[in-house]
């Protein structure tokens, strides 16, 4: 027979080890998908070649919302979905263009990068393919 204190050290440490083991098993499942979720800017030319200020608003619920002139005003709204570490993205509304774009994303820090692997759309994510955008 073990003594009552060696049974609950033994309960308490089985006990620990399974949550530690399930934290670390969710903990990329709850970060993964989640960085990229808040609002970011960045600065693009507009057609004088003046430089404006985007703020795109990416949404937990697979929408976001884009502000050209950082005034205030949502001129594009969309959907998008994860797959396989890349972006699916389409425009809802405020855009000729409602094709589908992939975008391979990486978040660094405050950084959000979204690179172009294919677009429909013309135009989109500039002539790079490559969005760098600051956390807003």
């Amino acid at each position: 027979d073990l003594p009552l204190s060696n049974v609950y050290r033994l309960f308490f440490m089985k006990t620990l080890k399974n949550f530690l083991f399930l934290g670390i098993m969710l903990c990329p499942l709850l970060s993964f998908g989640q960085d990229y979720v808040g609002k970011w800017s960045m600065e693009v030319p507009d057609e004088a070649g003046n430089m404006t200020t985007i703020i795109g608003h990416i949404k937990a619920d697979n929408t976001y919302a884009l502000d050209f002139g950082a005034d205030g005003s949502v001129e594009v709204n969309g959907k998008y979905e994860m797959k396989d570490g890349q972006m699916h993205i389409h425009d809802v509304s405020g855009s000729e263009c409602t094709g589908v774009g992939v975008y391979k994303i990486k978040v660094e820090g405050s950084q959000l990068t979204m690179t172009r692997v294919s677009d429909a759309c013309e135009g989109r994510g500039g002539p790079e393919g490559v969005m760098v955008m600051k956390k807003a």
